[in-house]
């Protein structure tokens, strides 16, 4: 029967074996990453929508997938839908906010009284 010292020794000797491995155990991952929201900047007329979409990547710049909440910082300027339609709603401006994966990104937004004000302007 062993003893619970000579237990406590082969746990020792088994941790510090698994602590001189060189391959990490599972994902290794240094909380770096950064997330881009386009466009960053729109101007809409009140009334229209324009669709934003944000892109999460890792330290390594490759994409990752996560769910992004999209918020207003003035709903009385413009909403933003779960999918990233802003709707302008009356003149001012306000910050769309999407959050994911720990990381947070906003796009700048113009609403215009002006219902043609999204729209692009003919050549001269």
């Amino acid at each position: 029967m062993r003893t619970s010292a000579q237990v406590l020794s082969a746990l020792v000797i088994l941790a510090s074996a698994g602590a001189c491995d060189t391959e990490p155990i599972g994902p290794v991952t240094s909380g770096g990453g950064s997330m881009t929201v386009a466009p960053s900047r729109a101007t809409i007329g009140a009334g229209q929508t324009i669709q934003l979409t944000a892109k999460l990547v890792d330290e390594f710049g490759d994409p990752l997938q996560a769910a992004v909440a999209w918020s207003s910082s003035n709903t009385e300027v413009a909403t933003v839908s779960v999918s990233g339609t802003v709707i302008g709603r009356r003149e001012g401006r306000t910050a769309i906010i999407a959050s994911a994966g720990g990381q947070a990104q906003s796009a700048a937004v113009q609403v215009l009284l002006d219902e043609s004000a999204g729209k692009p302007k003919p050549p001269l």
